[in-house]
């Protein structure tokens, strides 16, 4: 049973998840054409033929200003989508008090090539890879966070 702090929290994370999901594809796609990569609307289909395109261009970008949290939402959602599309999951909040991700935006639920309750917090991942130093390689994590999921 969840604390009313954590009810509040929760009913905030699910209310906002909405609007996270609902910009996802076109700020993707403004994303994928920012970088110069076209045709960027096929990221929204096949994401992972976009990751050695994606992982060149942010290599070695320094982030110097706020657009640091710009670009850890776009990384998140392409690091979602990828394994979205690769696996056949889906987007949802973690609702499980007891998750160490309790009301995050999480990727799981899928159905080829990784256990049913596997699952990955796509922002967690492109922090960890923006808080890297230059030059570094988002391919790198992408198969490593694959990896531990496996």
């Amino acid at each position: 049973m969840l604390s009313n702090e954590q009810e509040q929290l929760l009913q905030q994370s699910q209310a906002g998840f909405d609007a996270y999901y609902d910009a996802l594809g076109a700020s993707l796609v403004n994303f994928v054409e920012r970088l110069g990569i076209q045709p960027a609307h096929e990221v929204l289909t096949n994401a992972a033929e976009y990751l050695p395109y994606i992982d060149a261009a942010m290599r070695t970008i320094v982030i110097r200003d706020e657009s640091w949290q710009w670009v850890k939402t776009m990384l998140g959602y392409f690091i979602g989508e990828y394994f979205v599309q690769g696996h056949a999951g889906c987007w949802y909040v973690e609702t499980r008090a007891e998750s160490p991700h309790f009301c995050r935006y999480m990727v799981g639920g899928f159905e080829h090539g990784l256990p049913p309750d596997a699952a990955i917090d796509p922002e967690a991942l492109a922090l960890a890879f923006l808080g890297q130093s230059v030059p570094r390689e988002l391919a790198t994590l992408v198969a490593d966070a694959q990896a531990r999921l496996s």
